[in-house]
């Protein structure tokens, strides 16, 4: 696809779009549209030159139906779709790589539809942040399983697209472990029911659900979600505990997982990150590292939880805080990069390893971002009672093209470490790493494939993403060609100066602060200096 914004300004396409779901519904306008050109992190200009990332045209659909209209007139004119959420995804997922037309669903689609209170289900629309729908359901008297540590603005259709890991992971699975039913809307334009709202869909059969759960809209429009909901706890109690170092705190999460207590929640932060959040400001304390566990349900339960965790920290040489530092901790669980406030940008990765490769995996990461000289911390979550998921980041002066490019090998050299320690790479592929899902996935990569085919023979449903990386020029980006790159801009940045932009910005950023509090205590009241 490769139209400008002028050959379709009095096209038939705009004609058909504007008939189906109202005018005011499409725009063309090349500044709106330049606004979904990327996602969380801007994207480097060498992307925007191989990839085509800014939509020829943006829609905001308000139902079903109005997503169904889109799609048939993009299946009919053989135009790529990109379904987009709010975008706090790194990875380019919601960013076309071909133009076409972009499914804006956070601007229309953004209700609740329904709460069943008797079959103890949450029905929502695609656009709808996990705290709208997390929210909803707890002032109902329910629970919501598991959600993504962005939940204060990601949308419910974004993780579930990429069968994300995230709080409460631990106690209720994934995205996709909670979801009965869903509304999808695939290549020829038909609504799909991929499950059941009020009875489990174990039986013989294709799981539709797991389909379409992690597909990163390559398969199809999700547009409406249903969940699974549990009665709301009596008790929700987060707690924290100290360790010197994070490498330090393997012991104790290989006991606990291998103990009865059915804990809600368990992450991790090391002192990097707690240096950069207390020079930004946000924090006046500062740990080794702090595993934070959260525990919920019936009080009395909780209490026998929280002593028996207390004595396996402690036999593990971990240190319990103050309760205060729980609350604050928890309160924080969804703003781990606040630490970019001082005026830097942030690039996450996520990388999964057994529970028992934890220390490794810890130094072996610290070694990586010394040898390229960059600033940053590790947070991270237990996916399981197996599996230990690492949120590395970095920050990076934005200015700096040459130092932001190369960094981006980061994420990929932490995924080599993770295949080291028995793990994998990535919980999603997105634009970046979609040529490595051949690799993750072997011989089961051809069936999925099929899949792909099959349902979206055009391949027009959110091209270039997942499945394998190509460019606007149609050159393919094999496994080896990307790893070849990545290795280059890896050795770059391991030759660069070591990166010192954080205390710089954060001691800039403390003095304008400063100059912002002093103008606000000499501020004069325009009503007092009238009476004066």
């Amino acid at each position: 696809m490769s139209a400008t914004e002028d050959s379709y300004e009095d096209s038939s396409v705009i004609e058909k779009l504007n008939e189906a779901i109202g005018k005011d519904r499409v725009t063309i306008s090349k500044m709106e549209r330049l606004l979904y050109s990327h996602d969380m992190a801007p994207l480097p200009k060498e992307a925007q030159v191989a990839f085509k990332v800014i939509p020829d045209i943006v829609v905001r659909p308000q139902s079903v139906e109005d997503v169904s209209a889109v799609v048939k007139i993009a299946a009919e004119e053989g135009i790529p779709i990109t379904p987009r959420g709010a975008s706090t995804w790194g990875l380019a997922g919601a960013t076309p790589a071909f133009g076409g037309i972009l499914i804006d669903m956070l601007g229309g689609m953004n209700k609740i539809v329904a709460i069943d209170e008797q079959n103890m289900t949450i029905t929502a629309q695609a656009g709808c942040s996990w705290k709208q729908v997390y929210d909803a359901a707890w002032e109902a008297g329910f629970l919501l399983g598991s959600y993504p540590s962005s939940f204060p603005s990601a949308t419910i259709a974004g993780w579930t697209s990429t069968a994300g890991i995230g709080i409460a992971n631990y106690k209720y699975g994934s995205a996709g472990d909670n979801i009965p039913s869903m509304k999808v809307v695939i290549p020829a334009g038909s609504i799909v029911t991929t499950g059941f709202e009020t009875v489990t869909d174990n039986m013989s059969g294709y799981n539709l659900n797991r389909i379409f759960v992690g597909a990163e809209g390559t398969l199809g429009v999700i547009c409406e979600i249903t969940f699974k909901l549990t009665p709301r706890p009596e008790v929700l109690r987060p707690i924290a505990y100290s360790f010197e170092s994070l490498d330090k705190a393997e012991g104790a999460l290989c006991e606990i997982s291998r103990s009865r207590i059915n804990v809600l929640h368990i992450g991790f932060s090391d002192g990097n990150h707690f240096k950069m959040q207390k020079k930004a400001g946000i924090i006046d304390h500062e740990f080794g590292t702090i595993i934070l566990v959260a525990l919920e349900g019936y009080e009395s339960i909780v209490d026998i939880e929280e002593k028996l965790l207390d004595e396996i920290m402690a036999n593990n040489g971990g240190k319990k805080e103050a309760a205060e530092i729980g609350e604050h901790e928890w309160e924080e669980r969804c703003y781990e990069f606040r630490c970019r406030k001082v005026g830097l940008g942030s690039v996450p990765m996520e990388v999964i390893v057994p529970v028992h490769s934890f220390a490794k995996m810890t130094k072996d990461m610290y070694e990586l971002m010394d040898s390229m000289k960059m600033e940053g911390g590790i947070i991270g979550i237990m996916a399981d009672r197996n599996t230990a998921m690492f949120m590395p980041y970095y920050v990076y002066n934005t200015e700096s093209m040459s130092k932001s490019v190369s960094s981006l090998s980061f994420n990929f050299q932490c995924g080599e470490l993770a295949k080291a320690n028995g793990g994998r790479m990535l919980g999603g592929f997105g634009l970046f790493f979609g040529s490595l899902l051949s690799q993750v996935r072997g011989d089961g990569y051809k069936i999925e494939t099929a899949i792909k085919k099959a349902i979206d023979p055009e391949e027009i449903m959110n091209p270039g993403k997942l499945l394998g990386m190509e460019t606007r020029f149609g050159l393919a980006v094999t496994p080896e060609m990307l790893g070849f790159g990545m290795s280059a801009l890896s050795a770059l940045k391991k030759i660069m100066g070591k990166d010192n932009n954080f205390d710089k910005r954060a001691e800039a950023y403390e003095l304008e602060e400063l100059e912002k509090a002093k103008l606000e205590q000499y501020k004069v009241d325009p009503l007092k200096q009238e009476k004066n």
